[in-house]
């Protein structure tokens, strides 16, 4: 795989519902520029997760009323980074079994080799997941 292009992506949204779509379609417009097609459906699902849990998050903390998505390409690993600017870190929930929310943090853990998350000194926090290739 060629590395002459950039190895890095940054987009920042409005912490709108309407930025989920818009996330998912940038990071798998990336992956196909990066040559990593096959994790891309994987990459854009985590991408669609972390960034609606951010959206949430980042709704209801007035401060910083945006989020930002960013992807980085390993040698072997996608990370992707959501930031935003609330704080409290997740955790994942007890939920039902015929729950309709309540799973996004047990799909990115199931598809990704690791995830995690970090308060930010300059506030806010990012959650991660790595995503190997």
């Amino acid at each position: 795989m060629p590395r002459t292009l950039t190895q890095l992506s940054y987009l920042e949204l409005g912490a709108y519902p309407s930025a989920v779509p818009c996330a998912r379609l940038h990071a798998r417009n990336v992956l196909y520029e990066w040559g990593v097609r096959p994790i891309a459906d994987t990459v854009e699902l985590i991408v669609s997760e972390l960034v609606t849990n951010a959206v949430n998050a980042a709704s209801g903390y007035q401060t910083a009323p945006y989020v930002r998505l960013r992807l980085r390409l390993g040698t072997d690993h996608v990370l992707v980074q959501v930031w935003d600017g609330n704080p409290q870190l997740p955790q994942q929930q007890p939920h039902d079994l015929d729950a309709e929310s309540g799973r996004g943090l047990e799909i990115v853990a199931a598809l990704s080799a690791r995830w995690g998350a970090q308060p930010q000194p300059f506030g806010g926090k990012i959650v991660w997941a790595m995503v190997r290739y």
